[in-house]
């Protein structure tokens, strides 16, 4: 192509740190909106596109929450925080929805939900809430809540030991399946039999490796810093603007990652995808995150995309 720009956003073509991230934003929001939309918005544990949609609405509205405590707040430390949840949420899609063995697959999606439900109703109390300092109605309100998310992971664990009672894995090798499940192991290296889990799961720092963020130093390990509330998040500093620029970049990085990963997922729904780049008001958004003199025109964006859409099976 003459002019320097790309579909994926790869090549430099002259923008703001903040039309970088919108324009990987509204990427990744296309993305999102189409399977969304494809899939009814429908999430239950048991389909797997329709609760990956679903997760990934959920990315979506944090990598818009994110920018806008950068932006509007200037709020470096929950910024950090944020990215350090989003980095989770990308090494998770990684290991998980990734993971390029069909059953493999089903079994890390089980357990994760596992995992999250159990730690859940560990925290979560059993009886009813008898708490002094709030109002009868405040406090009957509070405690249907609490019934009501119970209820809901019983439900989801219900479901998801349907799942694992079908898994081919079982015969496999049951006790390599058992000692995974009863760790709730969504983190493990090699579907085997193991004593001790901690030789048998990745750690987050690995995760992260394997998105590609931890090269040089553990970047993560460092935005948890913020999430924790430890020290550094009580210096009294005012971060420049090359300093949010760079956190916004690692924001970036993420975001397309995600997009990469779910336009992956989606493979078989892509040419509906590439197809929502071409409704004007989509395009429109994506066209003003280039500079004057780089921004393709609205004729050379459909003529770029009807080629990739050539290509693409419907």
């Amino acid at each position: 192509m003459s002019k320097s720009y790309h579909i994926d956003g790869t090549q430099e073509f002259g923008y703001s740190t903040h039309n970088r991230f919108l324009y990987s934003f509204y990427m990744y929001l296309n993305t999102v909106k189409i399977v969304c939309n494809l899939c009814d918005n429908y999430a239950p544990v048991n389909w797997l596109k329709g609760y990956v949609a679903h997760f990934c609405y959920l990315r979506l509205k944090s990598f818009d929450t994110f920018f806008k405590v950068v932006v509007e707040h200037k709020d470096y430390v929950s910024a950090c925080s944020l990215l350090r949840m989003l980095g989770d949420s990308v090494a998770v899609f990684r290991l998980v929805y990734m993971e390029p063995d069909a059953n493999l697959r089903i079994l890390r999606h089980c357990l994760y939900i596992l995992d999250g439900c159990k730690r859940s109703l560990e925290v979560l109390p059993e009886e009813n809430i008898n708490e002094s300092a709030l109002p009868d109605d405040e406090l009957e309100d509070l405690n249907r809540q609490v019934k009501f998310n119970r209820e809901h992971r019983e439900r989801m664990m219900s479901e998801v030991q349907e799942m694992l009672d079908k898994s081919p894995l079982k015969n496999k090798d049951e006790a390599a399946f058992n000692k995974i499940v009863e760790d709730c192991n969504w983190k493990f290296k090699e579907f085997k039999n193991y004593k001790n889990v901690n030789v048998n799961q990745y750690r987050w720092w690995e995760l992260y490796d394997m998105i590609g963020r931890s090269k040089h130093f553990d970047l993560f390990s460092f935005f948890s810093q913020y999430a924790h509330g430890l020290s550094m998040s009580n210096l009294n500093t005012t971060p420049s603007q090359r300093v949010f620029d760079g956190i916004i970049g690692e924001g970036v990085a993420l975001l397309e990652l995600m997009n990469q990963y779910l336009l992956k997922f989606f493979e078989a729904e892509n040419y509906y995808i590439y197809e929502g780049l071409l409704i004007p008001q989509m395009r429109d958004k994506i066209l003003k995150c280039f500079d004057d003199k780089h921004r393709p025109t609205i004729e050379e964006w459909n003529r770029h995309l009807q080629l990739i859409l050539s290509n693409i099976k419907r």
